[in-house]
């Protein structure tokens, strides 16, 4: 009997009276509040080494976080943050940051070698869920994996800014995996690898996004495995964003395994600064010179990509497609300024290469 009087003790002092909230400040009240509250507030939180904030909430909950919310180091995969749930809100307090302290696993490798770097915020909710207002600091490797069903995230600030000097790499922004009727917009994303990068989805809205130093707007699809079947993915939009100082504006890129991405359109898309290509669609990611691959890209319309690149050798337009796998590309008002020549062995319709 003591020992069930001592948890209700415990319990009802992480409650506010007024208005039913509970409030986390220690890493071992997640998982008791998280299955009994559906108001929760995280503040000035410390996530300890090689632990995830594991937020399995509750149909209709709401999350806000406050405060500084740090994740100690620990060298293994992560994700640090982990959310599921059916129509749940998730939003940050004005000043709230979520640390995920990438500086001391940056080593300038990346995925790819180097110390094991952790993911940090993985997204798998429904039925309507928003995370609205969430302000990432130093993604130690990918920042923001989405594979969710009818949510919608925005005013989002992805900051790994220092990841510039500092050896960031892989760093990816929004990471977009069989994810159903998604929206992403009015948000921030500085990094060193792709702003957004779809691999798999339908119904994916992407708008009024800001990428600074970046790989661009991109599609990384396919598989290392010729004999992959990796579906379908279609209706995919990106409208009215900026993409500056980074590698590539637009990048669509497929690997060896089979599959289609249709339906998909860019429209008002800004480039400043962009480096390599303003616009870089190729069939032979990470075989350069192979495109005989069966990855199928259809349906492909462009319109009014406008603004500046930099240095000799970047490439307005650069395509590396073929025409048994590239079909009904639709272009319009490509506008991209630089010295360098574009290079096309497919040419869309509207577009003069």
């Amino acid at each position: 009997m003591l020992g069930k009087i001592l948890i209700f003790t415990f319990f009802t002092s992480l409650v506010t009276s007024q208005q039913n909230e509970c409030v986390i400040t220690e890493f071992s009240q997640v998982e008791t509040v998280v299955t009994h509250c559906t108001n929760i507030i995280i503040t000035n939180l410390t996530v300890p080494a090689g632990e995830a904030l594991i937020l399995d909430l509750q149909d209709g909950s709401r999350v806000l976080f406050e405060g500084n919310i740090i994740f100690e180091v620990a060298y293994w995969l992560g994700h640090l943050v982990q959310v599921t749930g059916n129509n749940v809100l998730v939003e940050g307090a004005p000043g709230s940051i979520l640390n995920a302290q990438g500086e001391k696993y940056w080593d300038g490798m990346g995925g790819n070698g180097g110390v094991t770097k952790p993911k940090f915020f993985n997204i798998a909710t429904s039925g309507g869920s928003v995370f609205r207002n969430i302000y990432l600091l130093n993604c130690a490797h990918f920042c923001v994996r989405v594979a969710a069903n009818d949510t919608h995230l925005y005013g989002w600030t992805l900051d790994v800014n220092a990841g510039n000097l500092n050896g960031g790499l892989n760093t990816d922004g929004f990471g977009i995996s069989h994810a159903n009727n998604v929206i992403i917009e009015d948000s921030v994303v500085m990094n060193q690898d792709d702003c957004v990068a779809v691999t798999s989805g339908n119904n994916l809205t992407f708008r009024n996004l800001q990428c600074y130093g970046s790989h661009g707007l991109s599609f990384s699809m396919g598989s290392s495995s010729m004999d992959n079947d990796n579906g379908i993915t279609k209706n995919v939009t990106f409208r009215d964003c900026l993409v500056a100082n980074g590698l590539y504006g637009i990048h669509l890129k497929t690997k060896r395994g089979r599959g289609l991405v249709t339906d998909v359109t860019y429209e008002n898309i800004k480039l400043s600064g962009i480096t390599e290509d303003g616009i870089y669609i190729n069939q032979d990611y990470m075989d350069i010179g192979n495109i005989r691959r069966p990855f199928k890209i259809k349906n492909l319309k462009i319109s009014n990509v406008y603004g500046s690149i930099n240095g000799n050798l970047a490439r307005p337009v650069h395509i590396v497609c073929n025409e048994d796998t590239c079909s009904d590309w639709n272009w319009s008002d490509i506008n991209i300024i630089g010295t360098g020549r574009s290079y096309c062995n497919y040419l869309p319709l509207g577009f003069s290469c």
